[in-house]
């Protein structure tokens, strides 16, 4: 079974540990000298999930459980941000 975990050459931080009343943010970049990217709401919750590693259940299990949803509601949408961060190389399938 396939996991993922935030890729060796990525550094991040997230809003929650700079001001933690603020909406989830996520500033993501590649290191050395990759553009950074912004993931701000559910978008920041499915990174926060990665961070913890796991499959891609555990993923949407993780993320579903800091909202409201169901992890049946958000499944394509965690899958589809996964594969693009997996495709953009800030995530590693193991």
């Amino acid at each position: 079974m396939t996991r993922y975990t935030i890729a060796d050459d990525v550094a991040w931080v997230s809003e929650q540990d700079l001001d933690p009343g603020d909406e989830p943010t996520a500033y993501v970049t590649k290191v050395p000298g990759g553009p950074p990217i912004l993931l701000e709401g559910s978008g920041c919750l499915v990174w926060l999930a990665v961070a913890d590693g796991g499959t891609l259940e555990e993923i949407t299990v993780a993320a579903a459980g800091m909202t409201d949803a169901e992890p049946e509601e958000i499944r394509d949408d965690v899958a589809t941000l996964v594969d693009q961060l997996v495709i953009i190389g800030f995530v590693h399938e193991e």
